[in-house]
């Protein structure tokens, strides 16, 4: 376990049911850190059928999980591509909290997969873009002033992907936002080291989350099988080419994350850390 007490975390995309910004979010309070959860003011709309099932109420069932973990929650709708949501949201932060220890940067969208680049509307890359890599931008800047400003230093991790190494056809806007994510990651490491913040990225490779659930859906059709049959496939496929035999769960990237942000990972700085079981190696 990692000692965060007294920390305060800003986790964005955090409203999925299955989603890494949930898991990440319960980690860091199981580390002992107050944390405020963000995610779109539509995010509700995109619920899967099982999240609705299930009763799921995004941000507020997520902070009930951080209350149950015995730390503070507060849950924020924001736009991270509007620079004023973003201002809006660190203001909010600050006068709850006080300070913001930890940004984790999570939130995006996968954009229209298997669309090859001569077929990709220009409205969508622009979209994907947005919120990806111009999100992360607006809140990486917002928050590293309020830590400058405080003087003691602070963790900044960008979410990217795999795929932001390598590229993947039919995913050039969103590859091309995780590379983004990489590069801006190396920037603010080389401009806010001096300050004692630390910017890390993590590139997980195959995760089934939320935003696999349309993928899920359409195997489930095909296939003449449940859900959660289909949902198993989906996870097999993953696992079929990694060395280590299994997909990706949430809970990895959030290990990963509550160690990058921990005092272990102190020496640690401008990385991009493939949490990925190997997959890059097998390409």
């Amino acid at each position: 376990m990692h000692n965060l007490n007294g920390k305060v975390a800003l986790v964005t995309g955090a409203a999925g049911i299955r989603g890494m910004g949930r898991a990440i979010a319960v980690r860091l309070a199981k580390e002992g850190a107050d944390v405020v959860v963000v995610d779109h003011p539509q995010a509700s709309q995109r619920f899967s059928a099982e999240a609705h099932q299930a009763g799921w109420k995004g941000l507020d069932s997520v902070v009930g999980e951080i209350q149950a973990a015995g730390r503070q929650g507060l849950a924020v709708n924001a736009d991270i591509s509007s620079s004023s949501d973003v201002e809006n949201l660190v203001n909010l932060t600050l006068r709850k909290f006080g300070r913001i220890d930890i940004l984790v940067n999570n939130a995006a969208i996968p954009g229209p997969g298997k669309t090859p680049v001569v077929d990709l509307e220009e409205e969508t890359w622009k979209n994907v873009l947005n919120i990806n890599l111009t999100g992360s931008f607006l809140l990486s800047r917002a928050v590293a002033r309020s830590m400058i400003q405080r003087g003691e230093g602070g963790k900044i991790i960008m979410i990217a992907s795999y795929a932001g190494k390598t590229g993947i056809a039919g995913m050039a806007a969103y590859s091309a936002s995780k590379a983004g994510l990489i590069s801006l990651t190396q920037t603010l490491a080389l401009e806010l080291g001096q300050y004692r913040i630390n910017v890390n990225a993590i590139c997980p490779g195959g995760v089934p989350t939320d935003m696999n659930y349309a993928v899920i859906e359409k195997l489930a059709r095909e296939k003449g099988v449940s859900i959660e049959e289909a949902r198993q496939l989906h996870i097999d496929s993953f696992g079929a080419s990694i060395p280590l035999g299994r997909s990706g769960k949430v809970e990895d990237i959030a290990g990963a994350v509550a160690f990058l942000v921990s005092p272990d990972a102190d020496y640690i700085d401008g990385q991009a850390l493939n949490v990925c079981g190997g997959a890059l190696v097998a390409r």
